[in-house]
């Protein structure tokens, strides 16, 4: 297990999805916690989290994105 794992906050915006996109390939990682103020975990962020967010058209986002019902 890591001890400091790279982490995001919980992703509003179209800058803070790139960041986040950007965090993942700089530390290769698959998947990313997401902390909030007080660094407690919420959520966990993946690869196909961030394609639905990025470019919900694109082939991995339409294969990632939940359905309406999920």
């Amino acid at each position: 297990m890591t001890r400091a794992p790279a982490t995001v906050e919980p992703l509003t915006s179209v800058t803070v999805v790139a960041r986040a996109v950007e965090g993942v390939r700089e530390h290769a990682v698959r998947r990313t916690p997401v902390v909030d103020d007080g660094r407690h975990a919420v959520g966990i962020v993946s690869p196909a989290d961030l394609a639905v967010e990025r470019d919900p058209g694109s082939a991995l986002g339409a294969v990632s994105a939940a359905s309406p019902d999920q």
